[in-house]
């Protein structure tokens, strides 16, 4: 759902779309430097509604609306790992810079990218909280 939402968003979102995964940007790297994962998990949030909004596509953020709950579980498990903040705003970096150049493909690529590294970091610490109880 998040490589649809993006590439569809490169076609589609507006230069105040834009302006405001910049503003969302800059407050969550003041979230990470000072360490505020609830802040952060907002903003994130926030961010990713904004893409998904930017889309279009009624349905697909019907069927995100309908996760909410579930994901938010995912984001602050996954921004809460060690180093994740930073690298979730670097894979962000990249994606406004996808959208704001129309490239679809790679606003694509990289919602993949950063989907999967999410998955990974939970996954990650599943296996880490799996190997401390035995």
């Amino acid at each position: 759902m998040e490589g649809l939402a993006a590439a569809l968003a490169a076609e589609r979102i507006t230069e105040s779309e834009l302006e405001e995964l910049e503003r969302l940007l800059v407050q969550a790297a003041e979230c990470a430097e000072d360490n505020d994962l609830d802040r952060l998990v907002e903003i994130d949030t926030a961010f990713h509604e904004v893409l998904y909004r930017a889309s279009r596509n009624d349905r697909l953020v019907q069927i995100v609306s309908n996760l909410r709950e579930q994901i938010q579980r995912f984001r602050k498990a996954t921004l809460g790992s060690p180093g994740r903040m930073q690298e979730t705003l670097a894979e962000h970096r990249k994606l406004v810079d996808a959208l704001g150049e129309r490239n679809a493909a790679v606003a694509q690529a990289l919602a993949y990218e950063h989907i999967e590294n999410a998955e990974n970091r939970i996954f990650g610490s599943l296996v880490n909280r799996e190997g401390e109880q035995k």
